[in-house]
Formats: C-alpha cells, sequence, structure tokens
C-alpha cells in the first residue's frame, strides 16, 4: 500500500483530499498527535510574507486555475518583484505556483510537518521521507457531511462539492500532467466514510515512528 520502503524514516505527510473526505481534519489530528507542524492555509501566510501579496488576495486564487484572479496579483507585489517579474514573464498562475511550490519546499527544510492540499506531494516528489496520503469518500456522503459542518442546503453543498473538485482536478493535471485521481500518485489512499479520522491518523503515526 505505502510507496516508500518499509526501512524509510517518514518525517512529512502530505494529504490531498476531495472535497468533505475531512482532509483539513485528518492534519489536524495528525499535528497533534505527533507534535509537528500543520500547514494547510498557513502555507498562504508564508506566501504573503515572503512576497508582500494580501493573503485574502491568494486566497482568492488558492488551488484554482482562476486566470483572473492570478493576473491580478501582480499589482500587490512590492516594486522589486514586479519589476522583475515584468522583465521575465507576464505574472500569471505559473508564476503563482512557482512561488507556492518553493514556500512548501522551504518550510519541508524546517523538519518534520504535514502539509494539506497544494499538491505538496508534487512539490516533495524528491525527497524520500514523504509519505503523500490521498483521501476521498463517496460523493453523497461528503454531502451529507459538508451540510451538517457548513449549514447549507443539499443543492448549495452539491453544487460547492462539484465545483471545487472540479478546480482540484484541473489544478493537478495542469501543473503536475497527472490524474488527480491516480492511486500510483499516493503511498496511502483511504476512504473516510469507512475509515474514521482518528483511525486513519493511527495508521500513519505508527508509520512515521517507525525507525525513530
Amino acid at each position: 500500500m505505502e510507496r516508500n520502503a518499509e526501512n524509510t524514516q517518514i518525517n512529512i505527510v502530505t494529504i490531498s483530499r476531495q472535497y468533505g473526505a475531512g482532509g483539513g481534519e485528518l492534519g489536524h489530528i495528525l499535528s497533534e498527535r505527533l507534535g509537528i507542524p500543520l500547514y494547510n492555509h498557513q502555507i498562504l501566510s508564508e506566501m504573503s510574507r515572503d512576497t508582500g501579496i494580501r493573503e485574502n488576495i491568494l486566497r482568492a486564487a488558492d488551488e484554482s486555475m482562476n486566470n483572473f484572479q492570478a493576473n491580478r496579483l501582480m499589482e500587490f507585489l512590492p516594486a522589486k518583484e514586479r519589476s522583475a517579474l515584468e522583465a521575465d514573464t507576464v505574472f500569471n498562475q505559473k508564476t503563482l505556483y512557482s512561488i507556492q511550490e518553493k514556500t512548501i519546499r522551504s518550510l519541508a527544510e524546517k523538519g518534520p510537518c504535514v502539509f494539506v492540499g497544494r499538491l505538496a506531494d508534487f512539490a516533495l516528489r524528491e525527497r524520500d521521507d514523504v509519505m503523500s496520503v490521498f483521501l476521498y469518500a463517496p460523493r453523497e456522503w461528503r454531502v451529507e457531511r459538508m451540510m451538517r459542518l457548513e449549514h447549507m442546503s443539499r443543492e448549495e453543498t452539491a453544487r460547492k462539492l462539484r465545483r471545487i473538485d472540479r478546480e482540484r482536478r484541473s489544478y493537478c493535471k495542469y501543473y503536475t500532467g497527472r490524474d488527480w485521481n491516480d492511486c500510483s500518485r499516493y503511498g496511502c489512499m483511504f476512504n473516510s466514510k469507512f475509515m474514521d479520522l482518528e483511525t486513519i491518523a493511527a495508521i500513519i503515526c505508527r508509520r512515521m515512528k517507525k525507525g525513530t
């Protein structure tokens, strides 16, 4: 089930996830159990500090192919960074992704941690100490779960689920050339309908602690 060799020490977990499957919550559980940093939306905070782009602007283009939002980002860069980019290329979604990938790699260098989303598994693909996880569940189960959590109607929730899954799938294909749902991309895949998040976290923790 795992891509990594049995005797490889795992220091980093990346979580790719379908909307509503519980990826963010799984990240929190792992972070608390292992006492290591969690990088989810925090990645955007780091990017904001590095570039000077306001976090709410970065959030608008997060994990999507919205070129209008990406093109707007140029005006929020400090003058030095803006002039460098203008001399090189039009600031677009690929430039934003490059900044994000650099941020992820920099955070990974600091030590053991958990990443949620943002193609962190691809950004860290050359490292041997990464366990890549994909969390999924049947669509109707995810709709029911998010209706309870976000207090939205079934129609609103189903529409949001389709949109976010579609955006993440397109985002992955565009930057990696890979199918988001391709099981060969991941070390482990878990169906959160049939295995609760605490149990999934326990399995991942046992794997991370091997060899310590």
